[in-house]
């Protein structure tokens, strides 16, 4: 456990987790209010177009019956016309008389046909109102109708994009804080696996201590994998091929065991204890090294046996093939 570690990018990724929570609430809200208005200035439009449908059925009821009294005004014109027509070619009266009774039936004649344009219109309004239209008789849209739906789809259209990009931010900040807890657990508290029957050498960080990616904590050995360390003359290691078979005893055991070269290194480039678990005693200067893995099973031990003195025998180096090879007979 890493006491020390610093829990501050944890405590701000939640700090940015809630500000996005609140922007996505007051987001919603808004969204909600702006729907809300929009569904009372719809229902404002609808009690708007029931007065105006209203309106509109009482002119043209109003329209109809000026038609009919117009129509009728036009045939009596008409009648005084034909009258006076007889009557100024009789010779009673004079033209004048005439052409004063046409003049009338004109006049009612185009207060009739004015009559009947303007219901033709007022039924065309009422028609384009049943699907949704709604005209003034001078043909032009209808404010109530038109301009506060305007600005209340541009107003929703806005929430929405407004709530969307809250929730891209809140997903995000959820998925960033995440990813910082996941950061905080690997540095806060990280395993350190060592082999089965493994035995700890060393401990090299004490409690409480931070340490970094790939920094050592701890040296363990590995006695599944037994080595031995012997070493050997410059004049012997070319008597020792990789492979080769050899036999060691180790103090505190009387069976010879079997092992083969897996290492040789020359005097100039031996292994020593920061690379081995230990090394062997009686090491002359100039003297080569050769690396040995035991065969057999490393649970014939009672115990693990790093760091007891072994003694080595290589059959291809015996004392004569050696005092050959000095000589050069070899």
């Amino acid at each position: 456990m890493n006491d020390r570690l610093d829990p501050a990018p944890v405590r701000l990724a939640e700090a940015a987790l809630a500000n996005a929570r609140t922007r996505l609430a007051a987001a919603t809200d808004y969204l909600d209010s702006v729907q809300e208005l929009d569904r009372q200035r719809r229902e404002l439009m609808k009690r708007y177009a029931a007065d105006y449908r209203a309106d509109l059925a009482d002119e043209i009821a109003w329209r109809e019956a000026r038609v009919t009294s117009l129509a009728a005004k036009a045939a009596l014109a008409a009648e005084i016309a034909e009258r006076s027509r007889n009557v100024s070619e009789g010779g009673y009266r004079s033209r004048d008389y005439r052409d004063e009774a046409r003049i009338r039936l004109y006049e009612a004649e185009a207060e009739l046909a004015a009559e009947r344009m303007a219901l033709q219109q007022a039924k065309r309004r009422q028609a384009g109102s049943e699907a949704g239209l709604f005209r003034a008789p001078d043909g032009t849209s209808l404010q109530w109708a038109y301009g506060d739906w305007q600005e209340s789809k541009t107003e929703i259209k806005g929430a929405r994009l407004q709530l969307q990009q809250a929730r891209s931010a809140e997903s995000e900040a959820s998925q960033a804080l995440d990813a910082a807890r996941a950061a905080f657990r690997l540095k806060e508290k990280a395993p350190v696996l060592a082999p089965p029957g493994a035995t700890i050498r060393s401990i090299i960080v004490g409690r409480g201590a931070t340490v970094g990616l790939g920094d050592p904590v701890a040296k363990w050995i590995d006695c599944n994998d037994l080595f031995v360390d012997a070493p050997v003359s410059d004049a012997a290691l070319p008597l020792i091929p990789l492979g080769s078979k050899a036999e060691a005893i180790l103090e505190g055991d009387g069976t010879w065991r079997e092992a083969h070269v897996v290492g040789l290194r020359g005097g100039a480039e031996t292994l020593g204890a920061a690379d081995l678990a230990a090394v062997a005693k009686g090491r002359q200067q100039g003297d080569a090294q050769v690396l040995l893995k035991l065969d057999g099973d490393p649970h014939a031990f009672a115990s693990c046996p790093v760091g007891r003195a072994a003694y080595v025998h290589f059959p291809s180096a015996g004392v004569l093939a050696v005092l050959l090879a000095r000589l050069g007979l070899g």
